[in-house]
């Protein structure tokens, strides 16, 4: 059984909540092009399954305004984006383990990479990981395994001694894809948790059972 050297968190719906904040920017660029508002639960369904998804969820059947769309919601939510966010309970007691373990740490996200830097330091966790890498910093974002294969590589770790824990497909095909095994985060957005979960190498249905999963794979150092 491989040893757990590296925990890869996806961010949205895993890390951090942000639906509050997302719900908020999207209505606000909706409301500006007059075009109707969107409940909390779109909104959920929206973070996470990446750009294309994102505004079908959010414009319905006037994806036809996405780029204009686009243009307005980016600075409304890089003005907001960590006015509500907050870490899920028992996400800072599974970084503190891990570090305390030694196991390296990354994030692998489909947002920007300046939200992200936003996010992470808004709510104190930025230095908590070796490697962070959003969409923008790869070739192709989640579900490929451009990004969890360069953490990896970054951090001279094998890929079969990774960890990916995410709440999405995207982060579960990007594991897969990448030969790098998947906790499925139970706590998250996805609407397919039953149909991910066959798919994925474990889930959890909080986070400090992650640590129940990797307890007897943990690396020891001297």
């Amino acid at each position: 059984m491989p040893q757990t050297e590296l925990v890869i968190f996806d961010l949205d719906g895993t890390l951090v909540d942000t639906a509050t904040d997302v719900h908020l920017c999207l209505n606000l660029a909706l409301q500006e092009m007059n075009l109707p508002l969107i409940s909390l639960e779109t909104a959920k369904k929206a973070i996470g399954p990446g750009p294309k998804e994102f505004v079908k969820y959010v414009l319905a059947d006037r994806v036809d305004l996405a780029e204009e769309f686009v243009q307005i919601y980016r600075p409304f939510y890089m003005k907001h984006c960590a006015d509500n966010a907050e870490l899920y309970d028992g996400i800072i007691e599974l970084l503190r383990e891990l570090q305390a373990n030694r196991i390296k740490m990354a994030v692998a996200t489909n947002k920007t990479h300046r939200a992200t830097e936003i996010v992470l330091r808004a709510l104190a966790i930025d230095s908590c990981f070796d490697v962070v890498v959003a969409r923008d910093q790869v070739a192709q974002p989640k579900p490929a395994p451009d990004m969890l294969l360069h953490i990896c590589e970054r951090l001279n770790i094998l890929p079969k001694n990774a960890l990916m824990l995410g709440d999405t497909d995207n982060d579960i095909l990007a594991a897969n894809a990448a030969e790098i095994r998947s906790c499925l985060a139970l706590w998250g957005f996805s609407e397919h948790f039953e149909a991910l979960k066959k798919i994925s190498t474990f889930s959890a249905e909080y986070p400090l059972q992650v640590l129940d999963i990797i307890e007897s794979e943990i690396v020891q150092h001297v």
